[in-house]
């Protein structure tokens, strides 16, 4: 079932084996109708530009996603939110100095769009750092 999957998914085909997707293991809440995240937006000479996490000098682009995730959630329900504006900010100036300035979104998508060629993601401004 997983190599027909595979050809199927080759050809242009949806899945028939559900375990013989990336997606397993890249999208785990794939079962759940929404998801979020919070995201870095950069301010660098007036334009405003949404950060991909790679890998930098001192984090790889999951440590990067797990602390923007963590302090991005304490800020959202007011948990220290100074603190963690603080924090989040000294984060943000070492892992990517090149920005002026940096904002904070919660970004809400659907999973199951993942796939798909256009995903729609609905985002919420939290606060300038």
């Amino acid at each position: 079932m997983s190599l027909i999957s595979l050809v199927m998914g080759e050809i242009g085909r949806k899945e028939i084996y559900p375990f013989a997707s990336w997606k397993l293991f890249t999208v785990p809440c794939g079962g759940e109708e929404f998801g979020q995240r919070y995201k870095l937006y950069g301010v660098k000479n007036g334009d405003t530009l949404r950060i991909l996490n790679t890998n930098t000098k001192h984090y790889t682009d999951n440590d990067m996603d797990g602390i923007i995730n963590a302090y991005g959630g304490e800020i959202d329900q007011n948990n220290d939110r100074n603190g963690n504006m603080k924090k989040l900010l000294i984060f943000a100036k070492d892992a990517l100095p090149e920005f002026q300035g940096y904002l904070l979104y919660k970004e809400k998508y659907r999973p199951i769009e993942v796939d798909e060629k256009k995903m729609n993601i609905t985002k919420t401004f939290i606060t300038k750092l």
